[in-house]
């Protein structure tokens, strides 16, 4: 798409969705500005509001990534973050006359308990965990001020912590397993996929103050999905375990974790997420922004392959 000359500032920047997002709209032929605390061009905090008012001046669209995303953690630490950072970047770009902003939200804003295929209009809602919780009411508050809002499914390739760096780790290490049976699923997202999509969504008018979910559209069984990973490391498949043993494992871990302060490997609220027995609709991204996903989950997969390869995550 044709951004030649537009000035478009990015947040999380140096994230793993922030960076391929900058890479393609400057491919676009736009002036990206990539604010993040470090590793971008720019180095901006969005929980200072001034900062945040400072980086978007000239600006004329924005993308807001930026969000702390984890599964453990106080909530106090993602209300700041995923909620007032949020409100700091919607008031920095009215002051500064932005067109448009995009905030970046996520599925996970649904939780995990539903039984059935959900609108892409579906409302966010809390389950008691600090990151869907902040990330269903950051999503609120960018619709309610006239943003469009992005919500991806689960994003993975090259890069992404949560679904590749960090399970490959985990399964090198022993340490990880799926709930049997392992048919919950998975609504994956390639990254350059998504970042299409979030492009579309930012300059399209049809983008203007729309909600759009973003994923293939194929789901995924956790079993599949992980099993792939597995055999990058020469595995026969991922470990399948009961679910009570499962949460106790991830319990003693998780203590373990505290004591030599680090975060722990897992938690419930990943299980329970990898357990969904149902997804998402994408009509509305494919209808209205004309978005359709082109790396397959085979392509995605072998490109995640030579990535962790060549970081030494294989061995």
């Amino acid at each position: 798409m044709d951004l030649a000359g537009v000035r478009v500032a990015v947040t999380g920047a140096a994230g793993f969705i922030g960076a391929a997002l900058c890479t393609r709209l400057e491919s676009d032929g736009a002036e990206v500005t990539g604010l993040d605390l470090a590793g971008a061009g720019r180095v901006c905090d969005v929980t200072d509001a001034r900062t945040v008012a400072a980086a978007l001046e000239g600006s004329e669209l924005v993308v807001h990534t930026a969000a702390l995303v984890t599964d453990h953690g106080s909530m106090d630490d993602f209300v700041r973050v995923n909620v007032r950072g949020t409100r700091n970047v919607l008031d920095g770009a009215r002051a500064a006359g932005v067109r448009r902003v995009v905030h970046l939200s996520s599925v996970a804003g649904w939780g995990h308990d539903f039984r059935h295929e959900l609108a892409e209009g579906a409302e966010p809602r809390a389950c008691g965990v600090p990151y869907v919780d902040t990330k269903a009411a950051s999503d609120a508050l960018a619709r309610a001020r006239g943003a469009t809002v992005v919500r991806p499914g689960d994003v993975y390739g090259p890069g992404s912590v949560p679904w590749t760096r960090r399970p490959l780790e985990a399964l090198r290490a022993g340490r990880f397993a799926v709930p049997a049976p392992g048919d919950g699923l998975m609504t994956l997202v390639y990254v350059d996929d998504l970042v299409d999509c979030i492009v579309r969504a930012l300059v399209l008018p049809e983008g203007e103050r729309g909600v759009f979910v973003a994923w293939d559209g194929y789901p995924v069984t956790a079993r599949a999905y992980f099993d792939r990973l597995a055999a990058m490391l020469g595995k026969d498949g991922v470990p399948v375990l009961p679910r009570p043993l499962l949460l106790a494992g991830i319990a003693g871990e998780g203590m373990l974790a505290r004591l030599q302060r680090r975060p722990p490997t897992a938690t419930r609220f990943a299980v329970d997420y990898i357990s969904r027995t149902a997804a998402y609709s994408n009509a509305r991204a494919r209808g209205k922004l004309g978005w359709e996903p082109r790396v397959s989950f085979d392509e995605g997969m072998r490109r995640t392959e030579a990535w962790a390869r060549a970081e030494g995550l294989l061995g």
